[in-house]
């Protein structure tokens, strides 16, 4: 880049100082149809409607399988969606795993809108399904976040009695994130006006009180949520059971496409 492109590209982001991250902004909601035909040799399909305890009905599928040794609540990143979890779902049917999945507060067939608050309301309703499945199969729970998931996955380890946790490209904190994804150059001409409500997450206060067996799960090629977050992460944690999954070349969304990904959760279930 020139001096000159570089200087009136520094003038101009000096002019815009403040960049506003509201809750409106922070999630990125899709309505969608629910499938009429679902088809996996392992897995059979139940599609259920639930309520939260604030009145918002909720889109969940529950996975199941008569072999299963373990149930995992499956919390998805800002754009998860049920219908586009195809990769997700044909990595755990490779295990005896029974899947809960379910859409966010206003995504998919969810009613309702989304908001910190809310979907940690979804979070403490659906680990009561998935607390009943794994009762009625008598198997060990542990829950799995991915990305923005990854604040729910810690928040329900901090409030329930797992078997385990998993964090897939997890954010560490949103300072620190906000950071990262600015580069060093331009940090004086940029600021973040965060809402207390997502500035307020924080996976490393909460994983260094947590003594859960975790999992960690990140690529290297992850330029959303570096690589160099998972570390951090893993590092904190207060778990003397621990472990950390290096993807490499893998980047933020494609990690259940890697071998490694579904042989490494495996091994942290079952063995």
């Amino acid at each position: 880049m020139k001096l000159s492109t570089l200087f009136l590209s520094l003038l101009f982001l000096s002019a815009c100082t403040t960049i506003e991250i509201n809750e409106d902004d922070a999630f990125d909601n899709h309505r969608t149809v629910k499938p009429e035909s679902f088809s996996n040799d392992n897995l059979t399909l139940i599609q259920q409607t639930i309520e939260t305890g604030d009145g918002v009905t909720l889109d969940t599928w529950q996975l199941t399988r008569q072999d299963a040794r373990a149930t995992v609540l499956y919390f998805g990143g800002n754009g998860f969606l049920m219908v586009k979890s195809q990769p997700l779902i044909e990595a755990y049917s490779t295990m005896p795993v029974n899947l809960v999945l379910f859409d966010y507060r206003g995504y998919g067939l969810s009613s309702g809108e989304p908001s910190v608050e809310g979907i940690q309301t979804d979070a403490r309703a659906m680990i009561d399904v998935a607390q009943n499945l794994s009762e009625e199969y008598q198997t060990p729970l542990y829950v799995h976040g991915h990305s923005m998931g990854s604040f729910l996955s810690t928040y329900t380890a901090e409030r329930n009695d797992l078997a385990g946790y998993i964090l897939e490209s997890p954010i560490s904190e949103v300072e620190s994130w906000t950071k990262k994804v600015v580069p060093w150059l331009l940090r004086p001409f940029v600021r973040f006006d965060i809402d207390p409500a997502i500035a307020s997450q924080n996976n490393r206060k909460r994983v260094s009180s947590i003594a859960t067996p975790l999992l960690i799960i990140g690529g290297t090629e992850d330029n959303i949520t570096p690589f160099d977050m998972a570390e951090e992460l893993y590092n904190e944690s207060a778990s003397s059971d621990k472990g950390l999954i290096t993807i490499e070349g893998g980047n933020h969304n494609d990690l259940p496409y890697f071998d490694n990904y579904a042989i490494g959760i495996e091994s942290f279930l079952f063995e």
